[in-house]
């Protein structure tokens, strides 16, 4: 058997190499419902790297540790939980408003706002927030790129660390305090920016114009799936 870490022979259920076990399966609702008290109750070894890795190859690694390279990787789960929660609590403790901040204020200062129960909460909650859209965007990502070979939870890994390695790109604005409009757009574009390059370094096999097509799409449908859910929310409050 050859262990898809570090592709030498195994002989035994880890490989003598580099540690990891010799049956990696695919990731799969049952291996994230298994993570999450692992990335929740444990800090494991490999933040670092995976912050290399995916600030120079974010694509090919995020491919690498689906297809089963994952020993010196910081687990998804962990690793966005990590990164977000750092990146709030930066702009507490610095006192600067966070982008969501910035997206509250623009919106209540474009129009009334009768009831701002949610917006107060989504300022509140902002890692809760973020952790909450991940899933949607996965099912975009996922419905674009249906032909591909990745099921849904693979995408699900896919955009946990895309948006984990946001949030460290949104941190390290967090420590500019005399910002314009053009630097509190700045980390949005560049964190948009990095989730088009992923998207091309992991979906390497198709062709340039496709590629594009499907990542615009991703966000088509994900601004579909958002209204909806606001639609839906608005209705049964309406109702009830």
């Amino acid at each position: 058997m050859i262990c898809k870490n570090c592709e030498q022979n195994i002989n035994g259920n880890f490989c003598s190499n580099c540690g990891q076990k010799s049956k990696v399966r695919r990731v799969d609702f049952k291996y994230l419902l298994e993570e999450i008290p692992n990335s929740i109750f444990q800090i494991n070894r490999g933040f670092l790297f995976t912050l290399k890795e995916l600030f120079i190859r974010p694509g090919h690694c995020i491919r690498e540790f689906l297809e089963g390279k994952r020993k010196n990787h910081f687990k998804p789960l962990a690793f966005i939980i990590f990164t977000s929660t750092l990146y709030v609590i930066s702009h507490y403790f610095l006192g600067n408003q966070t982008f969501i901040d910035d997206a509250i204020s623009g919106f209540k200062a474009g129009g009334k706002v009768e009831n701002s129960s949610i917006i107060d909460w989504i300022s509140k909650n902002q890692t809760y927030v973020i952790l909450l859209l991940v899933p949607f965007f996965s099912l975009a990502s996922y419905l674009a790129f249906l032909k591909s070979k990745y099921n849904y939870f693979e995408h699900l890994v896919l955009n946990i660390y895309i948006t984990g390695q946001q949030m460290f790109i949104y941190f390290i604005f967090s420590f500019i305090f005399d910002r314009n409009g053009l630097l509190i757009l700045l980390p949005l574009l560049l964190g948009m920016a990095f989730n088009f390059w992923a998207y091309f370094q992991f979906f390497s096999k198709k062709n340039t114009f496709k590629k594009v097509f499907l990542i615009l799409l991703t966000y088509i449908i994900f601004a579909i799936i958002i209204f909806i859910g606001v639609f839906i929310a608005a209705a049964l409050k309406a109702l009830f």
